[in-house]
């Protein structure tokens, strides 16, 4: 059986493809579904007195897709890579660190940390 050769432009946009879906369904997420997002940003106080949550879900909506796009291009990767550890952080600050959604966000924080290395 011939070994399967996959070149590594390829494997870099299939991982810029998996990362950026991440933020793909969390954009879209944000505009279909809002509410998941408005509950939480209810609970936390620094994101309710800086502006309602409502606001604040469509600016998940347009960061995220934006962070879809650009990391999906490819260009200006440290760029992207910093801003989206910093939006991840703050994700993490503003969920209160819950088990699960603190897990899933680590991980996604390591993708953009082997992402800013590539």
């Amino acid at each position: 059986m011939k070994k399967l050769v996959v070149k590594k432009t390829a494997l870099d946009f299939f991982f810029r493809l998996g990362l950026a879906s991440i933020f793909l369904a969390n954009s879209l997420t944000a505009w279909i579904s809002p509410n998941e997002f408005v509950e939480l940003l209810k609970n936390n106080l620094m994101a309710s007195a800086l502006a309602n949550p409502e606001f604040w879900v469509r600016v998940i909506g347009v960061n995220d897709g934006l962070l879809f796009l650009l990391i999906l291009l490819g260009r200006w990767r440290k760029v992207i890579a910093v801003w989206a550890a910093i939006w991840l952080i703050t994700v993490i600050y503003v969920t209160r660190f819950e088990p699960a959604g603190f897990i899933e966000h680590i991980g996604i924080l390591f993708l953009i940390i082997y992402y800013f290395t590539l």
